[in-house]
């Protein structure tokens, strides 16, 4: 027979009872519908991610916000890139419209010099003036130059000028050094150029009979012009047909560049565009300047960048230009198209000013757009911030009406929903309040009842200790002890000790009753006693082992109560009994509350609504094997006690 520990005759006020803390319960995440788990901490990473900036901003700004990020930025992304497909598009417009001006001059230009090469061809038609150029070649006795030759030759030259507005002179230098020419200023100029330039009499002997293009030359102011004149020329070697092609002397035409001026001069590529020629070699044979006249191109960067029939970009002093040339295959000349950026930034300023113009008119439209939406959806939300502003004053509120069937309206009708409700709730409050000062009111009077029981019980408890009654002694030691324990005042989770002391208590209590039917086992770990669980936890389960399983035996009744970690979180309490059992629909009754058990159904109920789905009771049961209790309880452990240390065999009683 289990007996409570302690001697009798001991008893404490009701007074001097020990206050607990409050239990702090672990975060208990909950589960959505959607089989997700939501906890506060994932809310506040949440916030985290989103910018205070835009967190701390209204709903109105909030909308407006994203309405123009959503709306807005896209067209104006959308218009960045008309506006650039309209500049490649005049870009290349631009350079084939470019190229094209290039072969119209350079076949104009082919044209001309087609022109003075048959000038220059046509010496071969004069058999005479061939003759007489053989027969001026010095014999192999030295002998002088024949000056009927010389008449004839320089007469041919004179006559070879006439008509030919373009050519300025006409030069003939024989093998021995002598010079025919028709140039109404003298050879003087020319034969300087001749004697600062030996190269160009150089490369026409080189090309044999082939016709060589020099580039242009200046001559300076003289007599005869006030300004620098500019020339290029064409010149080839004669040879003697009739003597195993013996060379006889240069042939030069000096060509005035005004022949190009009038080709190139008045044609424009672009409003500020420029056009050039250039030899083969990097000479520069025109320019609209004529300061830039002997410039080296090999020189320039894109001279060798560009590649006939195409443009590439280029920076030049600073400024960007589209540069692209055509070459011919009559003297290998190449022209140059040289259009600065801003022309074609020009051509295209029509568009950026229609894509501004776009762009402005549509975001004051969206904007205004963003304006009428947020306004219409904020403003009754703001009505219902202003009204439950006015319900924490004053429990009456706002009445909102609701304007519409949407959400808006939906939640303004619920807030008025809620608001009568929260009026009907104030009411239930006042009058439970009442009832509750009532009820403290009729208990103070009442405290003094509990004092009389036990100072009643002390008497009598002296009185059988005096009678040498013992057995009576323990058993009112064990009413009174429980009777403290079930009424005292405090929080409703107590340590595993105290629940031991009361079970202990009142097992040894009925076992006098049923005089020995049954026994009582205790089966707790010491380092599990300061653990917490609910005040008067194995009453129900105790109650029912004894008045329904035990209540027909004769005897040889055991009723187990056994407690065990289960896991880190968990505690499993186990009540077992071999009793007589119930049936399915006794079970069933229990579980739906209509018959006895209201007890096991409602902590049940507390642990599920506390802790979740995976605390709780379970009850098994056959009749005649008895009738088995688990209690799925959260481990909480005693702040003031957190190692666990346990004066339960210390306790006064």
């Amino acid at each position: 027979m289990t007996r409570p520990k302690g001697g009798p005759g001991r008893f404490r006020d009701l007074s001097g009872a020990a206050s607990f803390p409050v239990v702090k319960r672990p975060a208990i995440p909950y589960t959505l519908t959607d089989g997700s788990v939501y906890t506060r901490s994932a809310d506040r990473r949440t916030d985290r991610m989103i910018p205070s900036l835009l967190r701390n901003r209204k709903l109105g700004s909030k909308l407006m916000l994203l309405l123009l990020t959503v709306i807005l930025a896209p067209l104006s992304l959308l218009g960045l890139l008309f506006y650039q497909n309209s500049v490649e598009w005049v870009e290349e417009k631009s350079d084939k419209e470019s190229l094209q001006v290039l072969n119209l001059v350079m076949q104009n230009a082919d044209e001309m010099l087609r022109g003075v090469e048959t000038q220059l061809l046509d010496i071969y038609n004069q058999d005479d003036i061939i003759a007489q150029l053989s027969g001026s070649v010095p014999d192999a006795a030295g002998s002088g130059e024949n000056p009927i030759a010389e008449d004839r030759i320089s007469r041919y030259l004179r006559d070879f000028l006439r008509g030919k507005d373009d050519v300025d002179s006409v030069y003939f230098l024989t093998e021995s050094g002598a010079t025919y020419f028709a140039d109404f200023r003298g050879s003087s100029l020319f034969t300087d150029q001749i004697g600062r330039n030996p190269q160009w009499l150089e490369r026409i002997a080189e090309e044999n009979g082939r016709i060589v293009w020099i580039p242009t030359y200046e001559i300076a102011p003289n007599r005869y012009s006030p300004d620098n004149s500019y020339y290029f020329a064409a010149g080839m070697s004669i040879r003697d047909v009739t003597d195993e092609l013996q060379a006889l002397g240069a042939l030069i035409i000096n060509v005035k560049i005004s022949s190009l001026d009038r080709l190139i001069g008045q044609v424009d590529v672009s409003p500020n565009g420029t056009i050039l020629v250039a030899d083969d070699s990097g000479n520069l044979i025109w320019h609209p300047n004529p300061r830039a006249f002997g410039t080296r191109m090999n020189e320039i960067p894109f001279y060798k960048a560009t590649k006939p029939g195409e443009f590439v970009r280029f920076e030049l002093n600073g400024e960007s230009y589209r540069i692209g040339r055509v070459a011919s295959g009559f003297n290998n000349w190449s022209y140059y198209a040289i259009v600065p950026q801003l022309d074609l930034d020009a051509q295209t300023e029509n568009q950026k000013r229609f894509l501004v113009v776009t762009i402005v008119a549509f975001s004051a439209l969206f904007l205004l757009l963003a304006w009428l939406t947020t306004h219409y959806i904020t403003k009754p939300i703001r009505q219902l911030v202003v009204a439950m502003k006015q319900i924490q004053k004053d429990s009456q509120g706002v009445k909102l009406q609701a304007q519409s069937n949407d959400e808006i309206g939906m939640l303004q009708m619920a807030f008025n929903g809620m608001r009568g409700r929260i009026n009907d709730l104030i009411q239930e409050v006042r009058i439970v309040s009442d009832k509750e000062k009532e009820a403290e009111i009729r208990a103070l009077q009442a405290q003094i009842n509990p004092h009389f029981v036990y100072n009643t019980l002390d008497a009598i408890n002296w009185l059988a200790i005096e009678k040498d009654e013992n057995e009576i002694s323990s058993m009112i030691t064990a009413l009174s002890d429980m009777m403290r324990y079930a009424i005292r005042p405090g929080a409703p989770w107590v340590r595993m000790e105290e629940e031991l002391q009361w079970a202990q208590n009142y097992a040894y209590l009925q076992e006098m009753r049923f005089e020995a039917k049954f026994a009582v086992e205790f089966d707790i770990p010491a380092e599990l006693l300061q653990l917490k669980v609910p005040r008067l936890l194995l009453q129900p389960y105790m109650e029912n082992a004894i008045l329904h399983g035990m209540e027909n035996l004769d005897g040889g009744g055991l009723i187990r109560v056994g407690l065990a970690l289960e896991s880190e979180d968990k505690l499993r309490l186990v009540v077992e009994d071999n009793g007589v059992g119930m049936t399915s629909e006794r079970m069933d009754s229990i579980k739906s509350r209509k018959s006895h058990g209201i007890g096991i159904t409602n902590m049940d109920d507390r642990l599920k609504l506390e802790y979740g789905a995976g605390y709780g009771v379970q009850v098994e049961s056959e009749p005649g094997r008895g009738t088995r209790v688990t209690v799925v309880l959260p481990v909480i452990r005693d702040e003031n006690n957190p190692r666990g240390e346990t004066d339960l065999w210390h306790t006064e009683r």
